[in-house]
């Protein structure tokens, strides 16, 4: 989800020195990429119209994916540790291990995989400070509670970015090691799109 969810935000790619390998990730990703823009959760975050009801749907939605693609990708539990400070905030009635988790995150046991999967979940930081900005009116202008998700690492959230993209840079140039990066980032992308469908189905009234 940036993004963005928590959507990528595409701008750090448009530059001179894009390599190859990104070109390739960010045309395999284009049509999700711009499906989930248009999500209606994401759409009224953006648009500052989303109630609270609602926008706490979203946050759970988010809280299930993210809860097993760290586990599955095996980094830190940074993002879903942000969603149930936010889920506190708003006011979750069950506990968190009741909350669903998404059971389509594609195996990330595979380095390159791993690398590829980050690429949404990293580059989907990129928009999350403007879906921040999008909560003024129903958060408070200058509340975090209830949007650390998206604020994400504020300040340092390009550096993390441009982190990755060395990362990336460093990757192996064979074609088998770019089809498993592609590969992670495409699935990832497409289990997050399958698991936002139902996004209004963890309704808590």
């Amino acid at each position: 989800m940036d993004q963005q969810a928590d959507l990528p935000d595409r701008r750090g790619d448009d530059d001179g020195a894009e390599t190859s390998l990104r070109r390739v990730l960010r045309v395999a990703t284009q049509d999700v990429h711009d499906r989930l823009h248009r999500h209606a959760g994401f759409a009224a975050v953006q648009d500052a119209t989303i109630g609270r009801a609602a926008y706490r749907d979203l946050v759970v939605r988010l809280y299930g994916f993210y809860a097993t693609f760290e586990v599955a990708a095996a980094v830190a539990p940074v993002r879903s540790a942000w969603l149930a400070s936010d889920l506190e905030a708003l006011g979750l009635a069950r506990p968190l291990h009741a909350v669903p988790r998404c059971p389509h995150v594609p195996r990330l046991d595979a380095a390159h995989r791993r690398l590829g999967a980050l690429y949404v979940a990293e580059g989907s930081a990129l928009g999350g400070r403007e879906l921040a900005r999008g909560l003024d009116r129903l958060l408070g202008r200058d509340v975090t509670a209830g949007r650390r998700f998206f604020i994400g690492r504020g300040a340092q959230t390009g550096e993390a970015w441009r982190n990755y993209l060395a990362q990336l840079s460093a990757a192996p140039r064979e074609t088998s090691a770019h089809a498993e990066i592609v590969a992670g980032a495409v699935e990832t992308f497409a289990a997050f799109e399958r698991w936002l469908d139902g996004w209004t189905t963890s309704s808590e009234g």
